[in-house]
């Protein structure tokens, strides 16, 4: 690792390079933006309804579901070729791994910190190593006093992405048997700058990483890694991963050590994730929104990014249980993660600033054509879902608006794979005509019942495409039969697509525009489940 700093002035204040949007920007690109999407979908619902062909109709509904049929098919041959190599290559020996495991805290409690450190410390990690690093944005708690032993007290000043100087005030130390090193920063900065502050000390470094933070860097290394991992059976020289999650996510036993065997194992993998579930709080447990939501996250994760783990370009890193791999590619990526956008483009603004886990993938991804980034099912955690329609909207405003805009860096970014270039356009159709996909569904089930009216009604020419159309869905039903955690949720999961079946348009309608017409806000939104 490289601990060199030549440079001991004492650097200026720092200056936010970005460039501001003003209101008649924004509501410029807002309204524009929006005006478009409506006229798009309207001069489209107009032709479909010139054309009173339901077979037409239906034939473009497939289209617009060609994604996930896509998947579908693709994840079927990828599974049958990867069981053929893995007979005739055996999977390589697994060597420890040293890791750095991130549990960034806003809001959560002593005890809910506490807690996530001692289940991440007796999650089965063995032969690999772990050395915990919480990192608490901006809310005070105590810590300290809970380690069994104090090594190094320090108070240093940091400069954060978007040029403000804060304060940190860090603690390490041992809880138990626990290395653990505690960062506090004085004043709030944002899930991101956590992101960032991290790998810039403890992965490759980015070649313009601010002074003060180069300074840390070195101190840390030098003065404070050194006592906390005195005691591993192996002497220590780097991290080789850093393990991402949220101090208030359950993190299922086994899971750390898979993430981190799948890196060792795929040389050119850059990162791996695991599955999340909808965690059923007490009292929430038959809660619809729990059942609605869980049907959503295990559809697109078993139907979507598992075909992405196939071509080995997961599109999405879920922050709650993400492994990364230190390698050289993270220090460019690290340098366009935390760049300043200096132009007027408010979807440029809005993927840097409010995107955090999928602006990651993607900075990681444009590295290099040959760099993957991996699904792990298997390895699984558990998160506290929105409780109330005020909360899972501004939720998926955030979420919504990131797999969107996301997606067209994905299509048209740097160092892009074909296929996922293929799937980002599909997908921005997909979500581009929400509107005109709400009216199709009616136009199309309307059609269906005047022409059973007439006798008209020929099956044998809708049968092959509603069977095409209903693919997806048939594989997310074996998934749930095959694979142990959906299984358990089986009579959940059943419950969540009959909701989702009835809400879902309106849901998406409402997301879509919320979306749009925030364009450019960078407000993070609600916290909490109400």
């Amino acid at each position: 690792m490289d601990l060199s700093d030549g440079d001991y002035s004492d650097p200026p204040e720092p200056v936010d390079q970005a460039h501001v949007l003003t209101p008649r920007e924004l509501s410029f690109q807002r309204y524009g933006f929006f005006a478009s999407v409506l006229i798009v979908n309207t001069l489209s619902i107009l032709l479909a309804y010139l054309q009173h062909q339901g077979t037409a109709i239906f034939t473009v509904i497939l289209f617009i579901k060609s994604r996930d049929i896509l998947s579908v098919v693709i994840t079927v041959v990828g599974m049958i070729a990867r069981s053929v190599d893995r007979f005739f290559n055996p999977v390589p020996p697994i060597t420890s791994q040293f890791i750095l495991t991130l549990i960034p805290a806003y809001s959560e409690s002593q005890e809910q910190i506490l807690k996530a450190i001692h289940a991440l410390r007796n999650n089965g990690v063995e032969p690999h190593h772990q050395v915990m690093l919480v990192i608490l944005d901006g809310k005070p708690v105590d810590i300290k006093s809970s380690m069994t032993k104090v090594c190094k007290e320090l108070e240093r000043p940091h400069d954060t992405f978007k040029g403000k100087r804060i304060s940190l005030g860090i603690t390490a130390g041992f809880i138990g048997d626990v290395p653990v090193l505690v960062i506090q920063k004085r004043r709030n900065s944002g899930k991101k700058d956590t992101l960032i502050m991290t790998n810039d000390i403890f992965n490759y470094p980015r070649d313009n990483m601010p002074v003060l933070t180069r300074r840390l860097r070195r101190e840390i290394w030098l003065d404070v890694l050194p006592e906390l991992t005195a005691g591993f059976p192996v002497p220590f020289t780097k991290f080789d991963m850093i393990f991402n999650t949220d101090a208030d996510s359950k993190i299922h036993q086994g899971a750390l050590l898979r993430l981190a065997n799948s890196l060792v194992r795929e040389p050119r993998a850059i990162a791996s994730c695991g599955l999340v579930l909808v965690e059923f709080e007490e009292g929430c447990e038959w809660s619809a929104w729990n059942m609605y939501q869980q049907f959503q996250y295990c559809y697109g994760q078993y139907v979507r990014r598992g075909a992405e783990h196939i071509w080995g370009k997961v599109t999405c890193l879920p922050g709650c249980i993400t492994m990364i791999k230190v390698m050289p590619e993270c220090g460019p990526a690290m340098k366009k993660y935390a760049a300043a956008i200096t132009g007027r483009n408010a979807i440029a603004h809005q993927v840097q600033y409010l995107g955090t886990d999928r602006r990651q993938t993607y900075c990681f991804l444009s590295q290099s054509r040959d760099l993957k980034t991996l699904f792990i099912p298997n390895a699984v955690s558990e998160t506290v879902a929105p409780q109330s329609l005020t909360h899972y909207l501004s939720q998926r405003r955030r979420w919504g608006s990131n797999a969107y805009f996301n997606n067209y860096f994905y299509c048209f970014g740097e160092n892009m794979a074909l296929i996922t270039r293929t799937v980002a356009f599909l997908e921005l159709v997909r979500l581009t005509m929400v509107y005109w996909r709400f009216s199709n569904t009616i136009q199309f089930v309307t059609t269906l019942i005047r022409q059973l009216a007439g006798g008209t009604f020929a099956p044998i020419t809708l049968a092959p495409l509603i069977s095409i159309g209903q693919l997806p869905l048939f594989w997310f039903i074996f998934c749930v039969i095959k694979e142990r955690p959906l299984r358990e949720r089986m009579h959940k999961l059943a419950l969540g697509w009959m909701i989702n079946k009835t809400v879902a348009p309106f849901m998406s309608m409402a997301v879509f525009t919320k979306v749009a017409m925030n364009i450019g806000s960078q407000v993070w939104g609600l916290t909490g489940t109400s």
